[in-house]
């Protein structure tokens, strides 16, 4: 996972910690499992940082292959996952998550495509 693209205008009334965090999100993040990566997208500190308007999109891609991605956003009380290259794993190539069970069957259904 990766900042594919931020509004820079509301970086100034971030914490020192949640600026941190926005430069460790610009740099490849890599998670050892699905359970692992869902866990810190439903961490306080991500979703304390997702509170704010800063148009926040991520890349999310497989290790294995850069070219398959999906992309992800956040809005109000969920998270929207974009399937760009539409594999068909997702109806109109949208799926929104409003919980971490929700986020992971996203993502493991996606994974169960892409990886045949």
């Amino acid at each position: 996972m990766v900042i594919k693209s931020m509004d820079d205008v509301g970086v100034e009334s971030l914490s020192n910690n949640q600026k941190m965090l926005l430069g460790t999100l610009s740099m490849l993040c890599s998670f050892l499992s699905v359970k692992d990566f869902c866990s810190f997208i439903f961490s306080e500190k991500f979703v304390d940082l997702m509170k704010y308007d800063l148009n926040l999109k991520f890349e999310i891609g497989l290790y294995t292959n850069h070219e398959i991605t999906l992309q992800l956003s956040g809005k109000n009380e969920y998270l929207i996952i974009d399937d760009l290259l539409d594999h068909g794993c997702f109806e109109n190539g949208r799926v929104e998550c409003r919980s971490n069970d929700d986020f992971e069957s996203a993502i493991n259904s996606w994974l169960a495509i892409v990886l045949v």
